[in-house]
């Protein structure tokens, strides 16, 4: 499967089926789509958790995106099984301030992983944005060394992987505030309702995130890369053609 048909299945998968199966399968009734709030959320997370697993199974490799993604997945279940188990109908009034912790945590940690792994060969920044399918590596490092630009080059991805990291400690940040927003509400709906509500705020959250929040961070992740395009070019003398692959 090639990357294209991969990216839309993700999105597929991961954002507008959960958001659909929170919405209109948390209500539990006679039809075979109405089931209920706990199954529904086990439908919705098991989508991008079957995701995940399958991409690892074709590629026989662990992508760090699909690997932050499936651990998201899983503090979802774990934050929704203790919202759950407070006893009563109600969800747990903490919950909030647990799943916008969730929410904030995995950026967070990309972010660690971002700046811990700067300097090697392997970087994530190697791995997300300068990678050997974007650009021309080896013609890049071969002229870096041919015009002693070593310390300039190195330099300049760790200011990238520096970008990145502060992009994502913003994402965390807005994560943490989106999540409050729309989960503080549903603690003011009456006991009988809030498992109900938390599985709609949920959902809510999913498709605004990405819109919110995923948008812009990814006009902050093009932003890296024109920024690496337009340094790369001062320091090899290789004009847009030559740095990057057709």
């Amino acid at each position: 499967m090639d990357k294209g048909m991969q990216s839309l299945l993700n999105v597929l998968l991961s954002v507008l089926a959960p958001v659909l199966v929170l919405d209109h399968c948390s209500i539990p009734g006679p039809e075979f789509w109405q089931l209920g709030t706990t199954p529904a959320m086990c439908v919705a997370l098991a989508l991008p958790l079957g995701f995940g697993v399958w991409t690892f199974i074709q590629s026989r490799r662990v992508e760090p995106l699909t690997l932050f993604g499936l651990l998201g997945t899983i503090l979802t279940g774990v934050v929704t099984i203790y919202a759950n188990t407070g006893g009563g109908e109600a969800i747990r009034p903490d919950t909030p301030w647990w799943y916008a912790a969730k929410e904030a945590v995995v950026p967070l940690l990309l972010c660690g992983a971002v700046m811990v792994t700067a300097r090697r060969q392997d970087s994530l920044l190697r791995v997300l944005l300068y990678s050997d399918s974007l650009f021309d590596i080896r013609t890049i490092e071969n002229q870096v060394a041919a015009t002693n630009q070593q310390a300039a080059y190195d330099a300049l991805l760790w200011r990238s992987s520096l970008f990145l990291g502060l992009s994502l400690v913003v994402s965390a940040v807005g994560n943490f505030i989106l999540s409050l927003c729309f989960l503080l509400p549903v603690l003011d709906a009456p006991s009988a309702q809030q498992a109900l509500e938390y599985n709609y705020a949920v959902g809510r959250m999913t498709w605004w995130g990405y819109l919110v929040i995923g948008i812009p961070l990814l006009v902050t992740l093009v932003g890296v890369i024109r920024h690496l395009v337009a340094r790369l070019e001062a320091l090899t003398g290789l004009d847009r053609g030559r740095l990057m692959l057709r």
